[in-house]
């Protein structure tokens, strides 16, 4: 949530700098926190996954401290997941703010060549943020399956950990599956990182 909440603040006060370049530099640290967030969510897939082949191919006397790490391993899996879903939230509800300025200066150019300027050129960044909206939101989405997948299998084994319970829920296509709908989502997270790092080089000033 902490991170979330950041990013919320930053934009919200994007529109309330001072200097007009401040806009961008605060807009664009939120979505330094948005691209971050995404990559934590990436590589804990590859974390989680290498967890449940561990658990799965683990002799009877390790299968406690493999499903230890697993448990763990989902419950960060979980929350990486949340943070993608606060800040898609947040980007919906505060990502205006930016543009909005900007038409706003707009607006008080009075030299026609100069605003025509400004307006297509806010129209290309309108385009860039609407594309990267869509993509973190379709990504934070795209978690559901998958969460409720890993859960499955950490709530089933922890029931039954037993060499039984294992072999039998090696078995299921839930488990044999897990890797492909991992490799699904991790590569909708990398689309959305990457959107998220084009629209960011597109607003940030130079120094």
């Amino acid at each position: 949530m902490k991170n979330a909440a950041a990013v919320l603040a930053m934009f919200a006060l994007a529109g309330c700098a001072t200097s007009t370049p401040d806009h961008a530099v605060k807009a664009a640290s939120s979505l330094q926190v948005m691209q971050d967030n995404s990559a934590k969510a990436r590589a804990q897939i590859d974390t989680v996954l290498t967890s449940l082949d561990m658990l799965m191919d683990a002799p009877a006397d390790r299968l406690r401290e493999r499903y230890d790490r697993y448990d763990k391993d989902v419950k960060q899996m979980n929350e990486y997941a949340g943070h993608m879903r606060e800040n898609d939230a947040d980007l919906r509800k505060n990502g205006n703010t930016y543009l909005a300025e900007w038409q706003k200066d707009t607006s008080k150019v009075s030299d026609p060549e100069l605003r025509t300027l400004s307006e297509q050129r806010r129209e290309e960044i309108v385009r860039s943020s609407q594309n990267m909206r869509e993509t973190l939101t379709e990504a934070a989405g795209s978690f559901d399956a998958f969460l409720s997948n890993i859960n499955d299998i950490k709530n089933v084994m922890g029931n039954d950990l037993t060499a039984t319970g294992q072999s039998d829920l090696r078995r299921t296509d839930v488990a044999r599956t897990a890797w492909s709908e991992g490799t699904r989502v991790k590569a909708m997270v990398h689309r959305a990182e990457q959107a998220i790092e084009g629209f960011r080089s597109q607003i940030t000033p130079s120094s």
